[in-house]
């Protein structure tokens, strides 16, 4: 007799790792949504905001790859998620005692630090029980988690804190659920151990990035984060301010059309990566990679018309939900177990450093040529991922053994 879903390990894994990606990443975006409450008290200027986002990033980026080496090598996965997502909460409250603003951006970039490799361990853990037709339908789940805490109640929720309390007791306040989350963790879950698998088969018993280079969905992974990072980052740094100054929306029409994007970005995070389960990894890439393109193609050409409003809200969403693919879902399936935390790592890793770095590098070619052609970028990223996602070795198996018994 099957047992039934809503009562397994799987559902439980599901929902504990939905609370947690969506906290731990909404400790990581209420800086971008305090920030602004902080100039009085630090002094701030564009330049210095910009520098606390991008370090943040950075600490992102160098984090998710060493500690999914880590991981690999350890063969644990459960016990460093748990101190990630501790981490992640403690840095987030000792955010409200910085001094200085300096020291603030050390703390912060300790929070992305924390962060880095949290998605890879959860991907990882959740592969072990999951099983071939179910991951891509509960990673995007998982994902979703950002869609809906992050990204659609984490603006009124941190807006509100801030108008009631101060910076300071709204970081405590964003903190506490990571704290909790790390604690449920670490008692309702399993460790997956995967030193036992890697010692049955010596010729993989280390993981290291030459190892991971050497398998081919690996690197074509690290270029498509390269571009897609590149176009998420331009698409979300940059959309609000190119629809007040080049589509002459009001603040409040704008955010309006932000909003209604994340909601319909809730769907996208869970149906992409499912469809993938069901057609297969690469030609999901390929195609949703080109209706990413709609989104920026479409605020540049019909900027001040409804055309581009609805390319916005309807698909926009699209190129955010892509990564869990060929970041999470495709090196899982590719690598063996020991080697595939610091392969995720690795390609996500990379994405965010590039991503952080072309924020400041679009803003120079805002100012130099102006803001459209930050949108002309953002259409060209998902354009060539299109063509390099051609690479891709299929990773479902279900899909290969279909096409394996068909030929």
């Amino acid at each position: 007799m099957k047992k039934n879903f809503f009562r397994s390990y799987e559902f439980r894994l599901i929902v504990f790792f939905f609370l947690t990606w969506g906290f731990v990443f909404l400790s990581r975006s209420s800086l971008g949504y305090l920030l602004p409450t902080m100039v009085e008290d630090f002094d701030l200027n564009n330049s210095l905001i910009g520098q606390a986002n991008m370090w943040q990033t950075i600490g992102f980026a160098i984090s998710a790859p060493l500690i999914g080496a880590l991981s690999d090598k350890t063969g644990y996965r459960k016990r460093i998620l748990v101190f990630a997502v501790l981490a992640t909460g403690i840095f987030t409250v000792l955010s409200a005692l910085a001094p200085t603003f300096w020291l603030l951006v050390v703390i912060r970039f300790l929070v992305g630090a924390s962060l880095g490799p949290i998605f890879p361990l959860i991907v990882a853990i959740m592969a072990d029980s999951s099983g071939s037709k179910g991951i891509g339908r509960n990673v995007g789940i998982v994902n979703a988690g950002v869609s809906i805490i992050a990204n659609m109640l984490g603006p009124t929720l941190v807006t509100q804190l801030v108008t009631f309390t101060n910076w300071q007791m709204t970081f405590v306040f964003i903190g506490i659920p990571s704290l909790l989350l790390a604690l449920i963790i670490w008692k309702f879950t399993k460790e997956v151990n995967t030193k036992d698998t890697a010692a049955s088969e010596p010729e993989q018993s280390t993981s290291s990035y030459k190892d991971v280079l050497k398998y081919r969905n690996v690197k074509i992974g690290i270029l498509l984060s390269v571009f897609c990072m590149s176009s998420l980052w331009i698409l979300y740094s940059f959309g609000p301010l190119y629809l007040t100054e080049i589509g002459l929306l009001s603040t409040s029409r704008m955010g309006f059309s932000m909003s209604a994007m994340g909601v319909v970005g809730i769907a996208w995070v869970i149906l992409i990566p499912m469809i993938s389960d069901y057609v297969g990894r690469k030609p999901t890439v390929i195609f949703f990679s080109a209706v990413a393109i709609l989104a920026p193609l479409g605020l540049f050409l019909f900027p001040q018309t409804w055309v581009g409003i609805a390319a916005l809200i309807g698909v926009g969403g699209v190129i955010g939900s892509l990564p869990p693919i060929f970041m999470n879902i495709v090196p899982t399936e590719s690598l063996p177990a020991n080697l595939s935390a610091t392969a995720s790592s690795l390609i996500m890793g990379l994405g965010e450093l590039v991503g952080a770095l072309v924020i400041g590098l679009s803003g120079t070619l805002a100012d130099t040529f102006g803001l459209k052609v930050v949108m002309i970028s953002g259409a060209v990223a998902p354009l060539l991922m299109v063509f390099i996602a051609f690479g891709l070795i299929e990773s479902n198996k279900q899909k290969k053994k279909q096409k394996t018994s068909s030929v």
